[in-house]
């Protein structure tokens, strides 16, 4: 794809790259199964894709990593769920099941969606399950589930000590599949953390006595990114990847070991005009940047609006020509403003500007938000065009 002569694509958009992906999942099953003792049980992959896929299109990257061979999607909600097994359904891709992370309420929404779409639930409270149980028994149906195990998240899920007198209830029900079991670290970024190994610890715990008494799981699950590449354990055959899916460490300061992997999004826009200007002169909103010098502006169609927050206002870096140059005054809802420092005559109106992506990674801008690399992906707007390249 010729993006640069392509009309039809906008000035500012983030450029989606398919083959990034691949790599980033190959790498992180391959760290996940070389972990194992036993390896005639490959690990079984969920591909988490809520949050439109950490804002890089849920559909889109569904497709490329059910070509890729994971074995489940993950989704946050119930209506990404149905969004999501209507779209596979309709590009006759293999049916891959979709295991949705979220509550069920007891108003039965999404039930019959549930059972129609072969949604696997997750299970939080007995008395829903038992709604759901008695819903499925009207339609002559199984529904497979997974129960959520709260080990120190306090989040959602049954804690650790009333989990077993759930699953003996939970059993009971003739419509309901108790396929899996799973948990959610609260600390896996850090290595050799004490709470995250105490979590551990807790939830297999919870297995063993579940296991040895009442029933066998199909699956078993609770390393997210962090957990697959610092808390590895044979006890678990599945694991659900997020953000190191798109390219990035939960936390890249704190890593045990570095898996190569590639950003999967560079945010594009270009350079739009160029204004001379002289020294003390203010750029943007609030007057709170002065060139030091005779200098040129460039000004860029991005901004808060599309998801680059007014927090890089001073404070960014944008690359142009392989060079980072400093965005400059207030980020407006529509435009940023780059100082070119007596580059001019190197950089010229529609010349490529990238403010995030391989040469200027998300975890930069996160470092002087103080937030972490998925914010910034997920907050990338709508109005944002999303370009899938296969290179």
């Amino acid at each position: 794809m010729n993006i640069k002569n392509d009309y039809s694509i906008s000035d500012t958009f983030a450029e989606i790259n398919i083959a990034s992906l691949g790599k980033n999942f190959n790498a992180i099953k391959r760290e996940a199964n070389n972990a194992r003792k036993d390896k005639k049980e490959s690990v079984k992959v969920c591909s988490i894709v809520k949050a439109n896929g950490y804002g890089h299109g849920m559909l889109r990257i569904s497709e490329e990593l059910v070509k890729l061979g994971t074995d489940y999607l993950g989704t946050a909600d119930y209506m990404e769920s149905i969004k999501l097994r209507d779209h596979l359904k309709k590009r006759k891709l293999r049916r891959v099941p979709i295991l949705c992370l979220g509550n069920l309420s007891e108003n039965k929404k999404y039930f019959d969606n549930i059972l129609s779409k072969d949604i696997e639930v997750t299970i939080s409270d007995v008395r829903i399950a038992r709604l759901l149980d008695s819903f499925a028994r009207s339609k002559n149906k199984i529904v497979n589930v997974h129960i959520h195990v709260d080990t120190g998240m306090n989040r959602v899920g049954f804690n650790d000590k009333e989990v077993y007198k759930a699953v003996q209830k939970l059993k009971e029900l003739d419509y309901i599949k108790i396929k899996g079991i799973y948990s959610h670290y609260a600390t896996s970024e850090v290595p050799r953390d004490p709470f995250a190994i105490k979590q551990q610890r807790k939830f297999k715990s919870v297995i063993s006595e579940i296991e040895s008494n009442l029933l066998k799981f199909e699956l078993k699950h609770m390393e997210n990114t962090g957990g697959i590449i610092n808390y590895r354990d044979e006890l678990f055959n599945m694991i659900r990847p997020g953000i190191s899916l798109y390219g990035y460490f939960p936390d890249e300061r704190a890593i045990k070991k570095n898996i190569e992997l590639i950003p999967v999004m560079t945010l594009k826009s270009k350079v739009s005009f160029i204004k001379e200007l002289e020294k003390s002169k203010s750029v943007s909103y609030g007057r709170n940047y002065f060139t030091k010098q005779k200098t040129y502006i460039a000004s860029v169609p991005i901004g808060y609006g599309d998801g680059y927050s007014r927090i890089l206002s001073n404070k960014a870096k944008a690359v142009i020509n392989k060079k980072r140059y400093d965005v400059v005054g207030s980020v407006c809802m529509d435009w940023i403003m780059i100082d070119l420092k007596g580059q001019q005559k190197k950089i010229k109106a529609n010349d490529e500007v990238i403010l995030m992506g391989r040469e200027y990674p998300a975890y930069k801008l996160a470092n002087i938000m103080k937030t972490i690399p998925y914010e910034i992906t997920c907050n990338i707007s709508q109005r944002v065009q999303r370009i899938y390249v296969e290179r």
